[in-house]
């Protein structure tokens, strides 16, 4: 059951203003501290149950959170327990999400590219503190506007994976079992798909999955069936970019390729970081430097 929150509550030194969203994990609320500045509050569905799946995940997110601190993804500021409930305290990051953004149609290539670089940074980062996130989507990237420039930043690390030093650091306690599935079918790996274990390579995909999107204005596997759909990301082939963008200027080899590269259904012959998907990209983004 979630805490009871209501507008100009007080809860520890935040006081409630307005609920932002909701969703089976929990809720997120708007927040002033005392000076007046503006947080974005999230809590559990449960409260501090120690046996609690949605408890052991949020207080898992809330800590790996904290260990990030990049501009591309969000900020964590505070973790609090009051009244038998845990809640995590980030920055507010306010602008429209990429899924809201794509309701409008294909976004233009350049600013597709530079949207990937800067998710791409900002996954770098957190894979590099041992945290893979398995659930990017649109959904949970969010697009602000800076004042001439534009910043993408993930949002949401609801089913974040600890991997290495950073799961030792957490005792090693594990929340996934194998053979259970986690994520989104349309963004999904095929390992991740199948409940296999994963790693960072399976971030790259659901961001060349989202590349791939915002290009041509659908994912590769469409299917209205989640089942299908996952089925899909493990056994068809992954379409070419060129099968839906063969006419535009700015379907080249390289950014075809870039695709390609980060789709492959073997993690193992997928780009082996999102540093080298970086330097594809950046090739990627010169061979249309100079198409009209």
């Amino acid at each position: 059951m979630s805490p009871t929150l209501e507008t100009g509550m007080q809860l520890g030194r935040y006081r409630i203003l307005a609920p932002i969203g909701k969703g089976g994990m929990g809720g997120v609320w708007r927040v002033a501290d005392p000076e007046g500045k503006e947080y974005a509050l999230k809590s559990p569905a449960s409260g501090m149950n120690p046996s609690a799946e949605p408890v052991k995940r949020f207080a898992r997110e809330a800590n790996a959170v904290r260990m990030l601190d990049h501009p591309n993804l969000v900020q964590a500021v505070d973790v609090f327990v009051e009244a038998g409930y845990l809640f995590l305290v980030m920055e507010l990051v306010q602008g429209i999400t990429l899924k809201e953004e794509l309701r409008k149609g294909p976004v233009a290539a350049r600013r597709a590219l530079v949207i990937t670089r800067q998710l791409l940074d900002g996954i770098a980062h957190a894979h590099e503190h041992g945290l893979v996130h398995r659930d990017l989507k649109p959904e949970n990237v969010m697009l602000i506007d800076m004042g001439g420039w534009e910043r993408a930043k993930i949002v949401d690390f609801g089913l974040v994976k600890l991997v290495g030093d950073a799961e030792a650091a957490m005792g090693g306690a594990k929340l996934t079992t194998a053979g259970i599935v986690f994520g989104t079918p349309a963004y999904m790996s095929p390992e991740q798909a199948v409940g296999k274990a994963v790693d960072g390579r399976a971030d790259i995909y659901a961001l060349a999955t989202m590349l791939f999107e915002m290009l041509v204005g659908r994912v590769p596997f469409e299917n209205a069936d989640p089942m299908m759909q996952m089925r899909m990301q493990v056994k068809s082939p992954a379409p070419r970019l060129d099968m839906y963008a063969k006419q535009q200027p700015w379907c080249t080899p390289q950014l075809i390729g870039l695709i390609e590269g980060a789709l492959i259904k073997n993690p193992d012959e997928r780009f082996a970081s999102a540093t080298v998907m970086m330097s594809a990209l950046d090739d990627a983004f010169l061979s249309i430097d100079h198409v009209p």
